[in-house]
Parts: C-alpha cells; structure tokens; sequence
C-alpha cells in the first residue's frame, strides 16, 4: 500500500466536554477490546461521486466529531486499572489522502481499511475516527471510514449517517437531536431507576449461572489440534433463509427464537448438554429514552435454553420467551457483572469464559408478510462455507448473523482449540436440516 500523500487538518469544535466513568455500554465493548488486544474495529468503504472535493468530507468529518461527544473522546487508564472517559470540546483531526497511481483505487482503498482495521487505536491520544480518502489523477474516488467500537455500534453509525444525510440543506442542521451522549449516560446510570435495573440483572444472571450445567465442547481430534487456531467463515444457506421465514409464520414469531433454538439444539448435541448457556448480543435502544442515544449501547446478555424433548415448535416459543428475559437483563454494569460471574464460578468451581456468543444483528426481524412454501425451500441455492484463517480471537465461538437478501449470511468465528472446523461445519449443517424440517412437520422428507 502506497503511503500517506497528504493530511488535510480538521478542527472542530462541539457541545459539552468532561471527564466521567465509562458508561454501562462502554464498559462492556472495552472488556471485548481488551481481552481481544485490538479495537474491535468497524470499517467502511464509499465511492464518492465524481467531480467531489475534500472539502465536502473536511465538513462531513467535522459534522461527526463537533456533534458526537463519543467521536471526540479519549479514554482514561487509572492505577488502579479503571478506565475514563475524557471528553474534549474543541480539537484537530486529520484526513489521510492516499494517490492510488495508476493502481486501481478500489484496491487501494481496500488495503487502507484493511489497515486501519488492523492497527489498534492510540486510545489516549487519537480520536475515535478515523477517515481516508483515495484519489486517481487528482480525483477523490474513494472513502475509508474507521471507527473504534467503544466509540460507536452499528446502530449509532447508521444513526450518524442518516443525521448527516437528512440536514436541513439550508441551515445544515440534522432532522433531531443526537441522543442521550456518554457522560450523561453514565450520570443516569447512577440514578435509582437504574440501579434498580442493574441489580435485577445480577440477580437473573446469578440465578441462571448457580443452575447451568458446565460448558463442554468435543475435543479435537490431533489433526484439527496441528492446524491454524482461530478461524472464520461466511456461512450462507438460501434454504434456511426460507425455512426460517416458513416456520416463524407458522408459529406466529419472526425469525430470532427459530434460528436461536435450532442453534441451541445444534449446539446441545455437539456437546451432549440438555441445557445450553450462550450469551447475546442486546442493543440497549429498546429502553426509556435511549432510542437515539449517542455511542455504544450494546451489551451482552445471558441466555439459557432448556433443550427438554417435547418437539422443534414448543423449543421456538421457549426460545423466544429465555431471549425476551436475556433481553430484559442485559443492563448492567460490567465490573460488578465479572466479580459476580468470578464469584459463582469459584463456588461451583466452573470456568465460565467458554459461553459462546449469538449475536443477530440483523437490521429488521418483523413479521414474515410472504410465507415461503415448500417448494421454495426445495429450490433454494446451495450453501456455502468459505474458511479465512484469523491472526486471533477474543471468543471460543461466534456466531454473527448479517442482512442479506434471499440467505441467512453468518459470520462464524470459532478457536479450534475447542470446536473443531468440521465439528462447527457438522454444528451448523444440523441448525439448517432442523429448521428445514420443520417448515412442514407432516411432510420431513425435503
């Protein structure tokens, strides 16, 4: 990849400044980055129209960090191994320009993402964004934008997104304001409603911890323990994207608990358990007031699932009742969560470090309007498994559910260390052939 050919200075200036906890979400992502040593990067490629300049993207950059307090934070190390939020009113950033010379600019600008997205943010120092732009003969072709993930979630960058495509093209001012921002985040957090709420969730997770059995997973075999560690796949099956769509209107649900229950069944019978404990991920926007908050506001909750034999159906409606209550306790502060979970686990003498994590980030999951048919199932594409070898993992098993159209797209990662790949391939083959079979019950042979 080319170098830097030229840094275009941003300065930038914004409402309210500080220095507070980390609030409840940022707690969680920052415990993911640490324990992954990198900052869980979300990254982004545009193509700009043509004839565009810099200065349309010096104004788009400054639009994020003056109206964002997450966009123009720093973080905070205590001694005594705290972390803070310090927010800045008023600084400079910069955009990195990229020649592509001849190259093709796409490309270019692949190798800047893929670059920003490897290489950890200086969480002390450097905003929380980063911005890029490549051109070709002195035209901009290219955006890469870089954002570290406890500065911002999928849903908050597609909320800056929209603000800054809907202002007002007049006045420059977008549609709404910019929701409750992190400092006032972690100040509310400390109020009575939400501590009422924090320690309800201590109690379900507690609960459900001194209850579930411990997690097993098969151990490889030695080949699988010679080969790489951590891997990834795209897993996309146009038939079970049908097949979630059937039985979830037959039963009268959406397509979440089908999906969750037949991975818990898959995975139950990878591991011999007839009760599975698997964390997910809950965007926290469902909650009084915080619809348009600011920042990360996601934060894992514990699910559990009784996998007891009484058929597929009444294991989708139980399955949606545990996510609803998962849901509803995943709002919390995360130190006290870890004392709690290190402190039932010294009891029980169980390591809870190998729940896996189910995370269904799909942008809508409404009613099914168009009921798939059998035949559909029957003539959809076939699945695919393609295998990228990752440099590390901060998990044992990832299991990330994409938009797509006409599939179910997941991003798998796994450490093969405990699940080998073609324990995950087999896992996965079963969560698809049961909810295949259970578009008709009457009619198994598909």
């Amino acid at each position: 990849m080319s170098g830097v050919a030229e840094r275009i200075a941003v300065p930038f200036a914004g409402d309210g400044g500080g220095v507070g906890p980390l609030s409840w979400g940022q707690q969680s992502i920052w415990k993911e980055m640490a324990r992954a040593g990198n900052s869980l990067a979300m990254t982004a490629v545009r193509t700009l129209e043509p004839d565009t300049t810099t200065d349309r993207y010096v104004d788009e950059f400054r639009f994020y960090l003056s109206r964002y307090q997450s966009m123009r934070t720093l973080l905070r190390f205590e001694p005594d191994g705290g972390v803070s939020q310090v927010v800045r009113e008023s600084g400079i950033a910069e955009i990195e320009v990229y020649d592509a010379q001849g190259r093709d600019p796409a490309e270019v600008a692949g190798e800047v993402s893929a670059n920003h997205f490897a290489t950890c943010f200086d969480y002390e120092r450097e905003w929380p964004m980063r911005m890029a732009l490549v051109r070709r003969a002195g035209a901009l072709t290219h955006m890469v934008v870089t954002l570290a993930h406890h500065a911002a979630d999928p849903t908050s960058a597609m909320a800056m997104f929209e603000d800054l495509s809907n202002r007002d093209p007049v006045t420059g001012d977008p549609p709404r304001p910019p929701g409750i921002q992190p400092l006032e985040q972690a100040l509310l957090q400390q109020t009575a409603s939400a501590q009422r709420q924090h320690h309800a969730a201590l109690r379900y997770w507690e609960e459900q911890l001194r209850t579930v059995p411990p997690p097993q997973l098969p151990q490889p075999d030695e080949a699988a323990r010679r080969e790489h560690r951590h891997w990834e796949l795209d897993f996309v099956s146009p038939s079970l994207y049908q097949a979630l769509r059937a039985v979830a209107a037959r039963l009268g649900v959406n397509t979440a608990p089908v999906l969750f229950a037949a991975f818990a069944q898959a995975l139950g019978e990878a591991t011999g358990a007839t009760q599975v404990a698997t964390m997910i991920t809950v965007n926290n926007r469902f909650r009084p007031g915080l619809v348009s908050a600011a920042g990360h506001m996601s934060q894992h909750g514990l699910c559990t699932l009784d996998l007891a034999d009484d058929g597929f159906d009444e294991l989708v409606l139980r399955a949606r009742r545990r996510l609803l209550t998962a849901q509803k306790n995943a709002y919390y502060a995360q130190r006290d969560m870890d004392e709690l979970i290190a402190r039932v686990g010294r009891e029980r003498g169980v390591n809870f470090d190998l729940l896996c994590l189910f995370n269904n980030r799909r942008s809508e999951d409404g009613p099914v309007e168009s009921v798939p048919t059998v035949a559909d199932v029957r003539a959809a594409g076939s699945t695919t498994f393609d295998w990228r070898q990752l440099p590390g993992l901060h998990q044992r098993l990832m299991l990330h559910v994409n938009d797509a159209a006409d599939a179910l797209s997941a991003l798998v990662q796994v450490d093969t260390s405990y699940l080998s790949r073609s324990d995950l391939t087999a896992l996965l083959r079963r969560m698809e052939a049961t909810v295949v079979g259970a578009v008709h019950p009457q009619q198994p042979d598909y």
